[in-house]
């Protein structure tokens, strides 16, 4: 029996290769990571100048310019083959948006949900040092908030020095009596677009936003800061007594709003207004 047992050399050298393995695993894995990051600075830090032209013709800020910049230049379409492929290899996405804005022969347009969207649109702020929070929003709607949420950006605009909600996905902002966009802050306290007039570059309530869904349901109820990981949640707003029957997550589990969001959001505190 003796025979058939590693010998403690044996033993060592095993070891040594697993820590090995695992170590240029790790490294593997950074590198790509820290090749990502550089690829999609690039493709970012290429298209600013695009951005600063377009906010120059537009007569608007950079901001509103990197918001347009995305919405011209991908499609939402969550069901197609590139999406499929491509949609969360961000270097590609910042690539081919670049791309498909100075109409190259071998450009692909991105078809992208409202979150890539946003990633995209933070990606050319953080290019013109702008600063930029990603914001999910959920209503009480539906039978799971998940099913109905929605991810905007809160930029802040130096051209401004306002906080700013910028809906990517739809091209829309909101704008407030005083002819300013509207922040965070005033859309959770407000009834949204009853508040509000919803604008884009060229002006507000257009034909083309009247078509859109944006703001139907007052999606600022509750509000999940993902670059901060705090949970807003509004009392006057939200059904708090509400529950939701979540087949995707837990099978048939009755949850209530606060069982929902801890799981969804595990550690993340939830702030009530």
């Amino acid at each position: 029996m003796k025979n058939f047992l590693p010998s403690k050399r044996q033993l060592a050298f095993g070891l040594c290769a697993i820590i090995v393995i695992a170590g240029l695993t790790y490294s593997g894995l950074a590198g790509k990571t820290w090749y990502d990051a550089r690829e999609a600075k690039k493709f970012a830090g290429l298209s600013r100048p695009l951005v600063l032209e377009l906010a120059k013709e537009l007569d608007v800020s950079y901001v509103d310019a990197a918001r347009v910049f995305v919405f011209s230049n991908t499609d939402h379409d969550m069901e197609s083959d590139w999406y499929q492929a491509h949609a969360e290899d961000f270097p590609y996405v910042m690539e081919h948006l670049y791309k498909t804005a100075i109409s190259a022969p071998d450009a692909e347009r991105p078809d992208l949900a409202c979150g890539w969207r946003v990633k995209a649109m933070k990606s050319l702020l953080d290019a013109e040092g702008i600063s930029a929070d990603t914001i999910y929003l959920y209503n009480d709607t539906g039978a799971d908030p998940n099913q109905n949420s929605h991810v905007v950006i809160q930029a802040s605009n130096p051209q401004t020095n306002r906080l700013e909600v910028h809906d990517v996905d739809f091209n829309v902002k909101y704008v407030r009596p005083d002819g300013s966009t509207a922040s965070l802050s005033d859309l959770i306290k407000s009834q949204v677009p009853d508040d509000f007039s919803v604008c884009d570059e060229n002006g507000c309530g257009t034909k083309r936003i009247g078509k859109t869904t944006v703001a139907k349901n007052d999606f600022y109820k509750g509000v999940y800061y993902r670059d901060r990981d705090v949970f807003l949640l509004s009392r006057s707003k939200f059904d708090i007594k509400k529950t939701f029957t979540i087949h995707r997550i837990r099978g048939d589990e009755v949850m209530d709003v606060y069982d929902y969001f801890n799981y969804i959001y595990p550690g993340a505190p939830i702030v009530e207004f």
